[in-house]
């Protein structure tokens, strides 16, 4: 029974499989795919636009249900603020606190009665004011609208002491269910005002004022707003303290919530949170609290619908996501590695797709320049290599007439000093070096053997200078073996020579040290000369002057650090350290390489 069934479903695929090669069903499967993504993407859209339109309305009557609280609230604290300046500026209320033209005790009642009639009528004028406190700091001449009877001292409040602190400038107390001058209940929530009094004259602080006002006045204005089902509003001082909340326990708490300067987003109690901040002009903040739920709830019959359309257009994503990933997309994924190959640099990548389609056009096209690109990379790199070999001999040609010179120069000294055998010696000397300069046997030697011929030169110049300066060599016999440039050291050692060792009396040396460090060698050549000032170092090396330097100079030293660079790269070359009386010291990194040949051909 289950052969049978197998046969059936091999017969089904077999024949689905089939089909899906008939230009019909490709054609009804691109119509289907036409038809069915504008669908998917009209309902998408569709779903964002209007899930956008209606949280930017929603955003917008929030921010302006803000604005307009905040324009309110910003009336009420300037009406305050007006207040409190209007009386601190008051002739008579700062006569009457200093007890300013009172002669006798009586006159002091009367103009400390006059100020606090000026009070009542301020209060009487402005229903909201409960009450308003001018105090003494002397406590002497303290002015108050109702009496001081209460359980507290006023100067002891922690809102006197932080008006003080101010030094003139408005400090507002947020809601609280007792009184801030009497601390009794008052049984309706209150909040204030201070100021300290200044002499206009003087600038000297000597009194304190307290405008408590009835919290009614921003209750009214903020209680009756409320974003949504659980949306709110609160203020906070900016101290991050509640000065208003719906929930009056948290009067004077901490807010757990740092407002941002614009509105956004933001988690709250593990709920996204749309939070719409205002400032006021006294310093609070204001802030509308909306759960982002609440925003889009109207959306969700829409959402729903989008998601059924996604749901069916994945089913149909996957159908042609598979077709055309077998039928183009594979192909394309192909040559797209081929291409990252050659990119890489493998240039021997060819594609074995055909066809008279774009697809075969293509593949053709790229095998053509994969050729092209071969061929203008090695044109390309027998050019660089032409040009390399040119600097090098170029750099030569400068440095053996140098050489060639300073040599027969020693040679003509001891000519005119009629030293026969000297000169005679001296000529035999030189014409292995001229041979070494020649570079018949390539542009490298071993180090061992550029030593010999180091050797060779120091024998000419212990002529001319009656065998006063001496030559050291320590290599440890294994980097002996190592290619380096023809006749490397032998510009830097004449150098020491003529302008470190010669200029000086007394007699000279120069030892030269090889070391390895890791795949390189270090070779040190160190003359104990005249040396060289501080300020010319920096110039030795980047062919930016044309001065000759005491000790070694920049004629050699150059030209040494630029073939090195150009033979093995930036990080190859010379280090120059000297001091004045004491001597240079030169440090030269060479790769350790043995059979340099490819080095060899690229420099001729």
């Amino acid at each position: 029974m289950k052969n049978g069934k197998s046969s059936v479903w091999t017969n089904v695929l077999g024949l689905l499989y089939k089909r899906l090669h008939s230009i019909a069903v490709r054609l009804f499967v691109l119509f289907f795919v036409s038809i069915i993504v504008p669908v998917l993407i009209g309902g998408y859209l569709s779903y964002e636009k209007s899930t956008k339109m209606i949280e930017e309305q929603v955003s917008n009557v929030a921010s302006l249900t803000i604005r307009q609280v905040s324009d309110k609230l910003n009336f009420i604290v300037k009406g305050l603020d007006n207040t409190s300046m209007r009386l601190v500026g008051s002739k008579l209320i700062q006569d009457a606190l200093q007890g300013k033209n009172a002669a006798t005790p009586y006159e002091n009642a009367k103009l400390n009665n006059d100020a606090k009639d000026l009070v009542i009528s301020l209060i009487t004028n402005s229903p909201e004011i409960m009450d308003i406190f001018i105090l003494d700091v002397n406590k002497q001449n303290s002015i108050a609208s109702s009496g001081f009877q209460g359980v507290i001292d006023p100067w002891e409040t922690e809102w006197y002491r932080k008006t003080i602190e101010a030094n003139g400038t408005a400090v507002w107390f947020g809601l609280n269910d007792r009184s801030y001058l009497k601390g009794t209940d008052m049984g309706i929530p209150v909040f204030g005002l201070g100021r300290a009094v200044k002499d206009v004259d003087s600038g000297k602080t000597f009194g304190v004022l307290f405008i408590e006002v009835r919290g009614s006045v921003l209750m009214e204005a903020l209680d009756g707003i409320q974003f949504g089902q659980t949306g709110f509003t609160y203020v906070t001082d900016p101290n991050n303290q509640f000065v208003y909340h719906p929930q009056k326990e948290n009067y004077g708490e901490i807010s757990n919530l740092e407002l941002p300067n614009r509105t956004g987003v933001m988690e709250m109690n593990g709920t996204e949170t749309l939070v719409i901040p205002g400032t006021l002009d006294n310093g609070w903040r204001v802030a509308g609290i909306i759960p982002i739920r609440e925003l889009i709830a109207d959306s969700i019959a829409i959402r729903e619908l989008t998601v059924w359309i996604a749901l069916a257009s994945v089913l149909v994503a996957v159908v042609m996501g598979y077709y055309v990933a077998y039928k183009i997309g594979r192909p394309l994924v192909y040559l797209s590695k081929l291409m990252k190959q050659g990119e890489a640099g493998d240039l021997t990548v060819r594609s074995k797709l055909t066809g008279r389609n774009e697809i075969g056009q293509l593949s053709r096209s790229f095998n053509k320049m994969i050729r092209q690109i071969g061929v203008l990379v090695e044109r390309i790199a027998e050019e660089e290599n032409e040009k390399k070999k040119a600097e090098i001999r170029a750099m030569r040609y400068q440095i053996n007439p140098h050489f060639l010179y300073n040599t027969l120069n020693s040679i003509r000294w001891m000519a005119r000093l009629q030293r026969t055998d000297d000169v005679a010696d001296a000529i035999s000397t030189l014409v292995p070096l001229l041979e070494a300069s020649l570079e018949r046997n390539g542009s490298f030697v071993k180090l061992g053997e550029d030593f010999d011929l180091l050797r060779k030169y120091m024998i000419i110049q212990q002529y001319r200078y009656d065998n006063k300066i001496m030559l050291e060599i320590h290599c440890p016999p294994e980097l002996s073996e190592i290619s380096i440039p023809r006749m490397l050291l032998q510009p830097i050692v004449e150098n020491a020579i003529f302008h470190g060792i010669a200029p000086k009396e007394e007699e000279g040396m120069i030892r030269v040290t090889v070391n390895r460090e890791g795949d390189d060698a270090v070779i040190v050549i160190q003359d104990d000369g005249i040396g060289i000032e501080e300020t010319k170092l920096p110039h030795l090396l980047s062919g930016t002057s044309s001065t000759r330097m005491n000790g070694m100079t920049r004629i050699g030293l150059f030209h040494v650090h630029q073939t090195l660079q150009l033979y093995f790269g930036a990080g190859y070359g010379l280090r120059v350290q000297s001091e004045v009386g004491k001597g240079t010291f030169v440090r030269i990194r060479i790769p350790i390489r043995r059979g340099d040949s490819h080095v060899q051909s690229a420099a001729g």
